[in-house]
């Protein structure tokens, strides 16, 4: 066949017409057939469900069940004149109505003349009405007839969002639920249409058409039906991808990766190519996240070799397709959604987890050093002061003492000797127990808030907080009580918080953010001249301790 008339005609012969042949409705045709059979109908049902998933072809087949003098096990024939008018459209006594063009109130007081008419040629009279959430006044109408219908009228209500709809009217019918259809069901009835026509397609072809109609089976017969009147003896997935405006697996590959490692470059390339060919962006951002989820199940489940970005680790593709979902397509804000894609390109993903980088010490310059393990109390104290905290917040750590000196671990005899001043490096260790892993974070705060505080939107949130418990790898962080806002903040952007903690713990981590009043801090038992001052000022004051900036 070569004409999409053709085509069409293949479907509407294709389309179910009795029970049995409804795909993935099970429960739904289940429940009517049985109640064709034992004559127990109700007057009015309601079919709820996303579109192209079997709601008005499943009316029919119930209009045509009501009907046919030939029913056997509550199966219509198909095959008698009542089956035939009701199929081609022909029965008078069959009304469909479409109510996104027809919900004026003067449109419905139109049926009542009909509903209260005898049926002219079926015993049954059928009113199948789409889209019937778009019916607003027109329900005054009917309230009163669906109480109290004619015993030979049938009202059947599809809609695709229920919420719109009275909840008088839903009182008043029964309502069954559609679900969208699975891929293999989809996949299976486009196999069979194909077989059909004598045509050949590709697997990966059917399995694209499939996925692309989203659960819907007549978005898949449309999708067929655009690709066949293209013409061409075997139906490829590039074909598919060339008709529809889609990128090859390798282009969409190519742009993952540079998001989840972070390369601009390599993604802008990307897009540029992408507008070249005249593909749209939107479809591509779908194409994209549809990949990293892919990805991301198989690297969680330990097969990496199964999808070709899974040996990127979890981390990375999380982190790039939470950038990717929070793009709105509808609203891509000013530059369009080219832009949207250009600046997630620009922000790192999470380590998963990723060792802390120490960057080489250029020659003659001493490697940068913790205070608290390699400096004095001074230092200690300089690093304190340097770390901001918010007005009349008290800090909520309280440091350990020093760490005993450690030996630096050698470094590997293939490196060769290392030059003299300079660290010898160490592999990452492994996480402490819950009572030490605090103390190591409280000794490490000053310089996570450093690193976290050079991205500016988070840098209110981390002087704000305080580290208050670790529990195995979840960190927990108080917030004053009186600023809750900045914890609900915290949460939307927990993802910087566990990178800037995992870089400088050098494991990853993840935070929990709580409001908590915290106590103050006491001075450190190294540094005897702070805690004379601070017990001379609790004589003075008492406990109404406030932040002084430094003098210089």
């Amino acid at each position: 066949m070569s004409s999409s008339r053709s085509h069409q005609a293949l479907y509407r012969r294709w389309r179910s017409q009795r029970f049995a042949e409804v795909v993935g409705q099970d429960a739904v045709v289940a429940t009517l057939r049985n109640a064709v059979r034992s004559g127990r109908t109700a007057h009015a049902y309601l079919f709820v469900g996303p579109r192209g998933t079997g709601k008005t072809s499943l009316a029919r087949i119930v209009a045509k069940a009501v009907n046919c003098p030939n029913v056997a096990d509550g199966e219509p024939c198909d095959t008698c004149p009542s089956c035939d008018a009701i199929r081609e459209g022909r029965a008078l006594d069959v009304v469909e109505m479409d109510a996104a063009s027809n919900n004026r109130v003067d449109d419905i007081r139109e049926l009542l003349p009909r509903i209260f008419t005898a049926p002219a040629d079926l015993p049954t009279k059928v009113f199948i009405v789409d889209e019937v959430q778009r019916i607003t006044q027109g329900w005054d109408v009917l309230l009163k007839t669906l109480e109290e219908p004619p015993p030979h009228v049938l009202f059947i209500f599809c809609t695709t969002d229920p919420s719109g709809i009275r909840p008088a009217v839903l009182s008043r019918v029964q309502r069954f639920d559609f679900r969208p259809l699975a891929l293999p069901l989809i996949e299976g009835k486009l196999r069979r249409i194909l077989e059909a026509d004598g045509l050949a397609a590709e697997p990966a072809a059917v399995e694209l058409v499939a996925r692309l109609a989203d659960g819907g089976m007549r978005d898949a017969e449309s999708i067929l039906d655009q690709l066949l009147s293209a013409g061409g003896d075997d139906l490829t997935a590039d074909a598919v991808r060339d008709l529809l405006g889609l990128a090859d697996a390798d282009t969409v590959v190519a742009y993952g990766r540079a998001l989840a490692t972070g390369d601009p470059l390599a993604g802008i390339a990307v897009l540029d190519g992408l507008e070249e060919r005249g593909r749209d962006l939107r479809s591509f951002a779908d194409q994209v996240v549809d990949a990293l989820r892919g990805a991301l199940h198989a690297a969680l489940a330990g097969r990496p070799s199964a999808d070709a970005l899974a040996d990127l680790g979890a981390g990375p593709l999380a982190g790039a397709a939470r950038r990717l979902a929070s793009i709105d397509p509808a609203r891509p804000g000013p530059g369009g959604i080219r832009l949207a894609l250009e600046l997630a390109l620009f922000e790192p993903a999470a380590p998963w987890p990723v060792p802390l980088a120490v960057p080489p010490a250029a020659a003659g310059e001493r490697p940068p050093v913790r205070p608290s393990e390699d400096a004095g109390p001074a230092a200690t104290a300089r690093a304190r002061r340097a770390v901001p905290a918010p007005a009349r917040m008290p800090p909520a750590v309280e440091p350990a003492p020093p760490p005993p000196a450690v030996e630096p671990a050698p470094a590997p005899e293939e490196t060769g000797p290392a030059a003299p001043g300079s660290p010898a490096p160490a592999a990452p260790a492994p996480a402490p127990d819950d009572g030490d892993a605090l103390a190591e974070l409280r000794r490490h705060w000053p310089e996570i808030v450093a690193l976290i505080s050079r991205h500016p939107p988070t840098k209110p949130l981390i002087e704000a907080c305080r580290p208050i418990a670790v529990d195995g790898a979840t960190v927990t962080l108080g917030f004053p009580e009186s600023q809750l806002f900045l914890r609900e903040v915290a949460d939307r952007r927990r993802g910087t918080l566990e990178d800037g903690l995992g870089r400088v713990l050098g494991r990853a981590v993840s935070v929990r953010c709580v409001a908590t009043n915290l106590e103050p801090e006491p001075p450190p038992a190294s540094d005897p001249e702070s805690a004379a001052v601070l017990r001379a000022a609790r004589d003075v004051w008492g406990d109404d301790l406030v932040e002084i900036p430094e003098v210089h």
